[in-house]
């Protein structure tokens, strides 16, 4: 990019004057005057938004496209932008649905029916065993008194004894299975039940979450503009039936009520920009269209750029735009304008004036007749103009080659 400086003077500051003679050689002259001096720096810029939203496939695994907006439409926040082939999905929540009410239906029979009726039997069975055992144990005792009165035999005694210990043990099985089950047997029933309710919910969740991905809603206000995308062996903007996966960007949403202009200003120039210099910034579609703004950031490395020679660096500069216009596009040339240096009175020479002597600048000036060799200071350079800091003075004649 290669810029061009413009030069800005009032009207007047310089007076042509070519001294008369019959040979017509006479120099040209120009009588310098103070006058109001700017410099423009032109760069070529591109037509920005501040904030520009990427849209890509939320849904789980492989998509395809069933419906798209077309390139360049202008949506609003909440439109439909794409709908994505969502059968498969339907079909996995039916399924799923039918898991998840057994899963429940599962849960709450074993927390509210199996698990308290299995509870209340072995409650109910240990209580019978214990009541048995007492008796038995009862019975042993009479059987051992009736034995030292000799009215019950000695096999009568060892019967009642085997009874009395089957009573026992049976007691205290049914008191270990009632404790084994309330303590681990029943916990890890329920939460089995439970893992494969709260298994089946997540499904039911990520499945309802994969249908409403498949129809994707603009999050802002803008206008619509493809990303190329690799489709089929080849990058190309998306259509209707490609296959999309997950987290791939194929649709950007510009917002283009804040727009930014970003340019690259080549570091040897980087002194004629600064953070708030004036700009006016002219779209190439639009010639006629002048829009005012300020430098908003300089970028803080001088990079190379890919086109431009290797040995050649620029500086990323973002400009700041004062107002909009509806015909703004994302994406758009333009061409930038930057203040680089005003003064509001200067003295300026014709860069035809200028002569170098090494690197010396002088100029002749003519007096009486006759020209003499002025060494001069010289400050900002334009295009057409060169500002004098040391060596002239106002009302002085300067010769133009």
């Amino acid at each position: 990019m290669k810029p061009t400086f413009l030069t800005l003077l009032a009207a007047g500051s310089l007076i042509l004057g070519t001294s008369c003679g019959p040979s017509g050689r006479s120099p040209t002259t120009v009588e310098l005057k103070p006058a109001p001096f700017k410099v423009w720096s032109v760069y070529d810029g591109t037509l920005e938004a501040r904030s520009l939203k990427s849209i890509m496939s939320k849904g789980r695994g492989a998509v395809t496209v069933e419906e798209i907006v077309p390139q360049g439409a202008f949506v609003r926040q909440g439109d439909v932008l794409v709908r994505f082939d969502a059968s498969d999905v339907e079909r996995d929540i039916v399924r799923l649905e039918r898991d998840l009410a057994l899963a429940r239906a599962e849960f709450e029979s074993l927390e509210q029916a199996k698990l308290p009726l299995e509870i209340r039997d072995l409650e109910s069975r240990l209580l019978d065993a214990r009541v048995q055992r007492e008796a038995e144990e009862q019975y042993l005792e009479d059987t051992r008194e009736l034995l030292a009165d000799e009215l019950v035999s000695a096999q009568e005694l060892k019967q009642q004894e085997v009874r009395a210990e089957a009573a026992r043990k049976l007691a205290t099985n049914l008191e270990n299975q009632l404790e084994l089950t309330r303590k681990y047997l029943h916990p890890s029933t329920i939460e089995r039940a439970r893992a494969t309710l709260s298994s089946a919910e997540a499904e039911m969740e990520m499945a309802r979450e994969k249908l409403a991905s498949c129809v994707v809603t603009a999050p802002v206000d803008g206008i619509v503009v493809y990303r190329s995308v690799h489709v089929g062996g080849e990058y190309r903007n998306v259509r209707v039936g490609d296959t999309l996966y997950r987290n791939q960007t194929f649709m950007v949403l510009p917002d283009m009520t804040d727009p930014v202009v970003q340019c690259n200003v080549p570091e040897a120039e980087l002194s004629r920009v600064r953070v708030g210099s004036k700009v006016l910034v002219t779209p190439v579609s639009y010639p006629d269209l002048k829009l005012e703004g300020d430098v908003e950031n300089i970028g803080s490395m001088a990079e190379q750029v890919t086109g431009r020679p290797g040995w050649q660096k620029y500086f990323q500069v973002t400009i700041r735009l004062s107002a909009n216009d509806d015909r703004l596009r994302s994406g758009m040339t333009v061409r930038v304008t930057v203040l680089s240096h005003t003064s509001a009175a200067a003295l300026t020479i014709p860069r035809p004036a200028l002569n170098w002597d090494g690197e010396t600048p002088w100029c002749s000036v003519s007096r009486r007749g006759r020209t003499e060799r002025r060494e001069l200071v010289l400050g900002v350079v334009g295009d057409q103009e060169v500002e004098v800091l040391k060596g002239l003075e106002p009302g002085e004649r300067v010769v133009v080659r």
